[in-house]
């Protein structure tokens, strides 16, 4: 399981009663929701993931701007949720706003994560080159995460230590466990499809 995350509180001398407060609520309260929309996702309650993960970001909006970490953590989570409630359209729009900050900071290993589930979305909408390409954009700096979620090493990898789907090559693994986890999961039925698709695509420029 991924694991928690808290946030510091972030004050300064000279800030409005109003503000401190709503960073106070931004990094305790909003931070106890997204716990709690983060064993929904675990749980398989998308839903109340979602709803969670929505109200945690309506409390850091009021604290940070949108395009800040701390709301970037939250889109990033919500995404999540979006995704695997079948949501894509809506994932899309989080993970592209969480990916865009977490990029802009250099919050590498965060960035990971947030491509790495921008290619799980992409396989999802049948988009497969496009996953192995966002996954890929941390080659050069050796910041390519498991494709398994819940892969227990949490660690980024080079890519010659991580092996490629045999079908799709779009995703990567770092070993074949989580390689299994992760077709078991979640991978298979999006490969299967698409390689049905190819061969129907195949067949006809043939035909």
């Amino acid at each position: 399981m991924p694991p928690v995350i808290h946030h510091a509180n972030i004050l300064h001398a000279g800030m409005p009663q109003a503000q401190i407060a709503a960073v106070v609520e931004a990094n305790t309260t909003a931070v106890q929701i997204s716990n709690e929309a983060s064993a929904a996702n675990q749980a398989g309650r998308f839903d109340d993931a979602v709803r969670l993960h929505r109200q945690a970001l309506a409390l850091k909006l009021r604290a940070y701007p949108e395009d800040s970490i701390q709301a970037a953590i939250t889109y990033n989570g919500l995404g999540e949720a979006l995704l695997n409630a079948g949501r894509l359209q809506e994932a899309d729009e989080a993970l592209a706003k969480a990916l865009e900050v977490r990029e802009r900071e250099q919050t590498e290993h965060d960035a990971a994560a947030t491509r790495d589930n921008i290619g799980a979305l992409r396989e999802a909408q049948g988009r497969f080159p496009e996953a192995r390409e966002v996954r890929l954009r941390g080659e050069a700096k050796k910041q390519i995460l498991c494709g398994n979620y819940n892969c227990p090493m949490m660690k980024m990898y080079a890519l010659r230590d991580l092996q490629a789907c045999g079908a799709c090559k779009s995703v990567f693994y770092c070993g074949k466990d989580c390689q299994k986890q992760d077709w078991v999961r979640r991978h298979k039925p999006l490969c299967q499809a698409n390689s049905a698709s190819l061969q129907t695509s195949n067949q006809q420029s043939a035909g």
